[in-house]
């Protein structure tokens, strides 16, 4: 079994490391990195995500708070610095 992987990260250089895991972990896609919560909504409208790696602070919606916003959310793993 694939888990198809979305990282949303207001920093690039946690994004870039939190990717280059998934894509080293055999049973994790990365589908796409997003630099805020607004690009991950897109992209969890467009594409089927099993597993979301988020970081909690980032400016305007915090991941917490872009989680409960999320009727389904996929299972997720909360990141931060």
């Amino acid at each position: 079994m694939t888990l198809n992987c979305l990282v949303v990260d207001d920093e690039p250089v946690a994004r870039k490391g939190i990717a280059n895991y998934v894509e080293q972990t055999p049973f994790l896609k990365l589908i796409a990195t997003c630099k805020n919560a607004l690009e991950a909504n897109d992209c969890l409208s467009n594409e089927d995500i099993d597993l979301l790696f988020l970081d909690i602070q980032m400016p305007d919606l915090t991941g917490i708070e872009f989680i409960e916003s999320l009727k389904n959310p996929p299972a997720f793993i909360f990141t931060t610095a």
